[in-house]
């Protein structure tokens, strides 16, 4: 039953997730970790405005350099463009959650090698 669930959860997931959105959030959080913050040396207001808009062009060009190398894989790799690997993933683990919750509201799972029935 559990083998059920997961393929249910996959392909329900890999129907409706949607790809775009997850990309743009990706980006959105690595250009996040990657731009460093303000530094040190910020006591006037000119000085912090100066540096806010630095960051803000940085963080842009370098979204843009993320999107550019995404729709070059695209290019390149079209039989494995980049929104079909994150519906696949998205469904894997809609389908390993599914399983594991599956598994935890029935109890402990007997090993298919344990032949005690």
């Amino acid at each position: 039953m559990d083998w059920f669930l997961g393929q249910l959860a996959f392909v329900y997931t890999v129907q409706s997730v949607r790809p775009a959105t997850i990309v743009d959030k990706i980006i959105e959080v690595w250009v996040d970790l990657i731009v460093p913050g303000r530094g040190l040396g910020e006591n006037t207001w000119w000085m912090k405005g100066w540096r806010s808009i630095e960051q803000s062009t940085e963080k842009a060009t370098r979204e843009a350099e993320i999107r550019s190398d995404l729709w070059n894989w695209d290019q390149n790799h079209p039989s494995f463009h980049h929104e079909l690997i994150v519906r696949y993933l998205a469904g894997f683990l809609a389908s390993v959650l599914a399983r594991s919750i599956y598994n935890g509201i029935r109890g402990e799972p007997r090993s298919r090698y344990d032949r005690r029935h």
